[in-house]
């Protein structure tokens, strides 16, 4: 928010490249718009930019058709009269104004699929789902002089916090506050110094962070890396399943090291959304879940608790959506840590603030 409020006050020239619909909103004047080897300009914000790409895109198809329309009701005259000598010179003129239409042709309107992955949802757990009481952590609780760091100076002090299939909670606050730490004692990567957590002993989590992505083998391929994963799918299989998140051809060949980051975040949908379980993995309160690939399968095997760290990070504006609509369509319970006030909106109704030490609960929009 502060780098926001320092460039609105900017005077002079800014050039942005972001994926932050809000940041974008408050801070651009233009827009422009590289696709296909083409820069358009387009006045205003991000919201604008939308609202005026669409309305082209409807208006070029709107004369892209009309001119299909009316070159297809000339050659039917011209393929029904073409042999009528009486009619010779009508067809004639015809042909030479269907010639001279087709070269002055609108260009096709090339409209970008839409993908979407959806989550597969648990059965039922019975309450209590995830209970944390009187939670206390710090990293370091103890000084460097051997004595013993008071409570109130703790990274996390007394928290108390509950989630259900029905949450959709986002952890907010400024970085190194703890967010991502509260998450780690939900997962039972920590135990707290004081207090508890106490998770039901079905429970299954499913874990995704920004960096997720990065923790395939490099060298694998896409297609390797989920083979592997999935050790009973067929190659054909797979590789029309990684088609449909538009990782084709080479991108699903050659090592992962060479894909983009979007790419690779698309890869990581693909084995978040595959649902052709070949074992089950079941994760204990306080296992380490650090394992990608054990993340992965638990999000293939059905959880009943999302878990989101910074998971809109890095990813395009297309991917983004996809999450959205992906995590709206989850009938378990969703835990965010997330900056991005589109992502916070659209997947949460239930916002917590860590801020120094204390984790309360803001009754409120994320605007307020």
């Amino acid at each position: 928010m502060w780098l926001e409020s320092y460039l609105v006050k900017y005077k002079h020239t800014l050039v942005v490249v972001s994926h932050d619909r809000s940041f974008l909103n408050a801070l651009c004047t233009d827009i422009i718009e590289f696709k296909r080897k083409k820069l358009t300009y387009y006045r205003g914000n991000f919201d604008t930019y939308v609202k005026l790409r669409d309305e082209n895109i409807r208006n070029a198809m709107r004369v892209y058709q009309a001119y299909q329309a009316k070159r297809e009701h000339m050659m039917e005259f011209i393929e029904k009269f073409r042999a009528n000598a009486k009619r010779a010179t009508m067809v004639q003129s015809r042909i030479k104004a269907v010639e001279k239409m087709d070269a002055e042709a609108p260009e096709p309107v090339e409209v970008d699929p839409v993908w979407r992955f959806s989550i597969p949802n648990s059965p039922p757990l019975g309450p209590p789902i995830i209970s944390i009481n009187d939670v206390s952590f710090d990293y370091n609780p103890v000084r460097p002089d051997g004595s013993k760091k008071p409570e109130s100076e703790f990274l996390l002090q007394k928290v108390n916090f509950g989630v259900d299939l029905t949450s959709k909670i986002a952890i907010l606050g400024k970085n190194g506050q703890g967010k991502t730490t509260l998450l780690n004692l939900i997962m039972g990567r920590y135990r707290p110094i004081k207090g508890n957590v106490s998770i039901n002993g079905s429970l299954r989590i499913g874990h995704f962070t920004q960096h997720s992505a990065d923790n395939f083998d490099l060298k694998l391929s896409a297609l390797e890396n989920l083979l592997n994963m999935f050790e009973e799918a067929e190659d054909q299989e797979m590789r029309s399943f990684l088609g449909r998140f538009q990782i084709q051809n080479d991108a699903a060949l050659k090592p992962m090291m060479l894909l983009s980051g979007g790419q690779k975040s698309r890869v990581a949908f693909a084995a978040l959304a595959y649902r052709k379980p070949v074992r089950f993995v079941w994760f204990e309160p306080n296992e380490d879940i650090s394992s990608l690939s054990n993340v992965l399968l638990c999000f293939c095997h059905l959880q009943h608790v999302l878990v989101i760290d910074e998971g809109s990070n890095h990813l395009s504006m297309e991917a983004v959506d996809a999450l959205i609509e992906a995590m709206q369509d989850f009938k378990g319970g969703i835990l965010v840590v997330s900056h991005d006030e589109y992502f916070v909106s659209k997947t949460c109704s239930e916002l917590w603030v860590v801020d120094n030490g204390h984790t309360t609960r803001f009754r409120g929009t994320f605007d307020e």
